[in-house]
């Protein structure tokens, strides 16, 4: 069954730190760059543009982070939901409408990633700053912006994971019907995201490599606290 198209997109924001210290971001990017500044210019934000595809979102989010470390190669960036006393978001972006449906699959089958692999106590403070509760979303011209999750680029496996599971919760949503909110019931995250596969009757092509990077970064313990850049291949780990 064909699955309905639609784009994603995604501003995710990050942490600097140069030699472990907190840096500010607008010594070091600009406002209107796709390696650019968020809203209060303390924060790095990646603006990889749209795609339909999780996958190639996700080599366009490497080429920016390679842009980056290539015009500031001393800067470290850190992922997470709170670092340095900042909260930070992983906003993904969708051109659709927003509907009380698609809001609650995002919530259901987001938070049970986050429940899996987020730093928790990072999360809550996160969520203590106003940012990051469930059902926070925006609307814009293109269509809306998903705003409860926190910046998910730890590596490319985090990356493509969470915009292929963000991808499906809203097919499952428009071709499939699903309630989501029924389906997890009472399960465990966990259990919930090993069965998700075998919920769903449309599983688009570009999601394939997601739903199998899936099963492997459940079996994994994530360190949130760490420079992003050797997870995704850009500096060598010290010896």
């Amino acid at each position: 069954m064909q699955s309905t198209s639609f784009t994603l997109g995604c501003d995710p924001e990050l942490i600097c730190r140069c030699n472990g210290r907190f840096v500010e971001a607008h010594h070091y990017f600009k406002s209107h760059s796709s390696m650019g500044l968020d809203g209060c210019e303390s924060t790095a934000e990646i603006r990889p543009g749209y795609s339909e595809s999780p996958v190639d979102l996700t080599s366009k989010i490497y080429q920016i982070l390679d842009y980056g470390h290539d015009k500031e190669p001393d800067i470290e960036f850190y992922a997470g939901h709170y670092q340095d006393d900042y909260a930070i978001g992983g906003h993904t972006h969708f051109s659709i409408e927003p509907t009380g449906e698609i809001i609650n699959a995002l919530d259901v089958v987001l938070g049970s990633l986050s429940n899996c692999i987020d730093d928790k106590q990072q999360r809550l403070r996160r969520e203590h700053t106003g940012y990051g509760k469930k059902g926070a979303y925006r609307r814009k011209p293109h269509g809306f912006e998903y705003r409860t999750p926190g910046s998910f680029l730890l590596s490319p496996s985090v990356t493509l994971v969470h915009l292929t599971l963000a991808k499906l919760a809203v097919t499952g949503v428009l071709d499939d019907n699903i309630n989501f909110i029924e389906l997890k019931n009472r399960q465990h995250s966990l259990t919930f995201l090993r069965q998700l596969k075998h919920y769903l009757h449309t599983i688009p092509m570009d999601c394939e490599e997601g739903l199998k990077e899936l099963d492997s970064l459940l079996s994994r313990k994530l360190d949130w606290n760490q420079d992003i850049l050797p997870n995704w291949g850009l500096r060598r780990l010290a010896a």
